[in-house]
């Protein structure tokens, strides 16, 4: 996990130009998709396409779900 002013454009296993409409607001997470009810920030990420052209803070679910 970054500080979030820290803008990163990679992560492990994690397709940014892919991250859907719900993954970027919050409401699910872009590791295991599922609905977030307890989160932890994963950190701020831009990319080229798609919804994350501006930086985005992702949340992720509060325990590592992978």
């Amino acid at each position: 996990m970054t500080a979030p002013t820290e803008v990163q454009t990679t992560f492990p296993g994690l397709e940014l130009e892919r991250i859907t409409f719900e993954q970027a607001k919050g409401w699910r997470c872009p590791l295991c998709n599922r609905m977030l009810t307890a989160d932890r920030l994963l950190g701020t990420f831009v990319a080229e396409a798609g919804l994350l052209t501006d930086p985005t803070e992702l949340w992720v679910c509060a325990e590592p779900c992978r």
